[in-house]
């Protein structure tokens, strides 16, 4: 209680089901998977995707739907076991105005969304930072964004009307994703001018956020070398004011182009151990096309398997599963192995081992063995002993 009246902790709550998630601090590091409707996927594809995330068990989904987002949207919560997230603004382009980016917040928020991501850090100057970089802007909603500012010569109606979304949310049970609309998009860009300007932006918005009793948490990289996403977690903690951090990613690699999901994990388990607080499923698909069904099970996988790890060096109390399985994997007990396992995978048990690495010489089957023979002669030992102890009187 005390995590969320300060902020650090937020609960998705699903408006149609009584399950609930939490980010923040203390809580286990959770795991979103985005969908959505496209010109090249249908809300039947994405109903599948849904169910597989789902199967391997992502703690949120998000529509990303760029058309029929709000009846895709209700969809999706009547469908999902899960909090929804949604990006509203993807509705408002090519043609949209102030009041088009506030009408598509007021209506996703009505319609069922338990988070929703709103761009409201990324202004003018940091646009202008971005148009230096190597890749200059990747997020969808940052590109719809730019393009209104570079039209209208205006500042981000998000940013200049945040007071009027504040009032739409709060009480809502609806929180909100400050989006990272300029986040890196390559490893060059990591940590540069665009970036940190509107990772400031979000600490003010944070503030703004807590004083409307409107649950907010912030969105981060992106691509970004190994040695500066620790760093990177924490310069948002701190000009973020503790709020729940959300990362894609974050990429370890620009060179990973088919097997991003790879990329994603490694990143995603440094950021999970140095703080971060939620985790983006990145597939392998992540650059070129929409994810496939086989993508979206492999890429929930390896996020699951990456939040797990950092929660193990910052959750002293979720290190009990390891314990766990190492226990189960000595015994060569498959049954518990597959029970502690976090990837739901099935191994065949046809046979009471059916483990084909070293067969004979398997080194627990070895050591047991020899564990057997010291414990049978201790037990020799102890027998002769209390035979030759004298009677007692």
């Amino acid at each position: 209680k005390r995590g969320v009246k300060k902020g650090r902790i937020v609960i998705f709550k699903h408006r149609e089901n009584p399950v609930a998630s939490c980010i923040g601090s203390g809580c286990r590091t959770k795991v979103n998977t985005n969908l959505g409707i496209s010109l090249s996927s249908s809300l039947e594809n994405e109903l599948e995707k849904l169910k597989i995330a789902q199967e391997h068990e992502t703690d949120t989904v998000m529509d990303l739907s760029t058309r029929n987002t709000i009846e895709t949207l209700r969809t999706m919560v009547k469908h999902s076991k899960v909090p929804v997230g949604t990006v509203p603004i993807y509705s408002c382009f090519p043609h949209s105005s102030e009041d088009d980016f506030l009408n598509a917040v007021e209506q996703h928020v009505k319609n069922g969304a338990s988070y929703c991501t709103i761009h409201a850090a990324a202004l003018r100057k940091g646009v202008e930072y971005a148009k230096k970089r190597t890749v200059k802007i990747v997020s969808r909603g940052g590109g719809i964004l730019a393009h209104y500012m570079h039209q209208t010569e205006r500042e981000n109606p998000l940013y200049t009307n945040f007071d009027q979304i504040l009032d739409m949310m709060e009480g809502t049970g609806c929180a909100i994703s400050l989006g990272d609309a300029l986040r890196p998009g390559g490893l060059a860009d990591a940590n540069d001018k665009a970036q940190l300007h509107e990772l400031k932006v979000q600490g003010e918005l944070v503030i703004r956020a807590r004083k409307a009793g409107v649950p907010v948490f912030c969105e981060g990289p992106g691509h970004m070398p190994m040695h500066l996403i620790a760093k990177n977690v924490r310069l948002q903690k701190k000009w973020c004011h503790e709020a729940p951090f959300y990362v894609l990613g974050p990429l370890t690699t620009d060179l990973a182009l088919g097997d991003d999901d790879v990329s994603g994990a490694i990143g995603g388990a440094i950021a999970s151990a140095a703080g971060a607080d939620f985790l983006c499923v990145v597939t392998p698909q992540e650059h070129y096309s929409l994810p496939t069904l086989e993508g979206i099970r492999d890429g929930v996988i390896s996020t699951k398997i990456a939040a797990h790890s950092g929660d193990y060096v910052k959750l002293p109390w979720t290190r009990e599963l390891d314990l766990k399985m190492s226990k189960a994997r000595y015994a060569l007990n498959w049954s518990e192995q597959m029970k502690y396992s976090l990837t739901k995978r099935r191994i065949s048990t046809a046979d009471h081992a059916p483990c084909s690495m070293c067969l004979s010489l398997c080194p627990m089957n070895l050591v047991e063995q020899i564990l057997k023979k010291e414990r049978a002669r201790k037990a020799r030992r102890r027998a002769g002993q209390a035979s030759q102890a004298p009677a007692s009187s």
